[in-house]
């Protein structure tokens, strides 16, 4: 969650005196069930938050109180339905188009038009690109509407993958719609060619939208990210800081996996894979584009 977001949910947090609680040793069985499904870990302080949301998921299921909603989440029933709306519930899926600009121009001009000039010398003309976690949408069409204005990728055979553990985030984003907000840093000739603005909503263009993909994956599920592919680059900005050392060691090793050998990740300002050098190392030449690549096989795992 970026500052920005956590500023907003803080805004919009009950009073003490509207607070949900919930016992501890409760709070605690909710907190590894939720980590055993998404490999998010909650902390205490988030235990209101928490509370106010499976309150909800109390009422929504007609049961009474928590103990009962968690032995609910306990059954094989749960599992296909259940699971997935609590996700739908905790995360939230608050980003924008064009977010952080400076992040994307050095990506534009250090990391991509350098790729697409090697790949098109060695006859390569292929790319892939993932939005690791995509939220609603807003990374992986701002990818597609960088690329329509570079002509360094022109013949290039592109395919964005936009991944995300939230079904209802996903739904958004195949939608293609968005408020005010989400839009408000798109370059206005950008906004005006490939959206269509009607009751303060704004719907992306097919020619866009066709180059995007989206399906519901979770980062910490080995099999499903082998089934996406190989890609060149991965976008995993603002994610990383959700999980703990475990969860965040089983993250960034399927995405190692699912890169191509000169393959690059990029990561968000607030996070750091100093204790994962054994997986990737930062491109220090591209310190703007918080770029990684991956680190030479044998590379040694930083004792913590």
């Amino acid at each position: 969650m970026s500052a920005e977001q956590q500023n907003r949910v803080n805004a919009s947090a009950p009073t003490p005196t509207q607070r949900k609680t919930i016992p501890h040793d409760l709070f605690n069985k909710f907190v590894e069930v939720i980590y055993q499904i998404s490999g998010i870990r909650f902390t205490e302080a988030k235990m209101y938050f928490l509370a106010s949301k499976l309150d909800n998921r109390v009422q929504a299921n007609g049961l009474d109180g928590y103990d009962a909603y968690y032995n609910f989440l306990l059954s094989p029933s749960a599992k296909v339905k259940e699971h997935p709306e609590l996700l739908n519930e905790i995360t939230i899926n608050e980003t924008f188009f064009f977010r952080n600009q400076p992040q994307l121009d050095a990506f534009e001009m250090d990391v991509l038009k350098p790729m697409l000039a090697k790949r098109r010398q060695q006859g390569r003309m292929t790319l892939r690109i993932w939005s690791c976690a995509a939220s609603t949408g807003d990374e992986a069409y701002t990818t597609a509407l960088q690329l329509m204005q570079m002509d360094e990728a022109a013949g290039f055979r592109i395919e964005i993958i936009g991944t995300d553990i939230c079904p209802n985030a996903i739904a958004q984003a195949k939608s293609g719609q968005y408020k005010r907000y989400a839009v408000r840093n798109i370059p206005p000739a950008l906004l005006q060619r490939y959206f269509v603005e009607q009751e303060g909503t704004y719907s992306i263009s097919d020619e866009i939208k066709r180059r995007v993909r989206f399906t519901e994956s979770n980062l910490m599920d080995s099999a499903k990210v082998r089934m996406l592919g190989k890609f060149d680059i991965a976008f995993c900005r603002n994610v990383l800081i959700y999980f703990d050392n475990a969860s965040k060691e089983q993250v960034l090793s399927n995405i190692h996996s699912a890169l191509n050998e000169d393959g690059v990740l990029l990561v968000g300002h607030s996070e750091n894979l100093y204790s994962h050098r054994h997986l990737f190392k930062a491109d220090k030449s591209n310190m703007s584009a918080l770029a990684y690549h991956k680190a030479p096989p044998g590379s040694a795992k930083l004792d913590v």
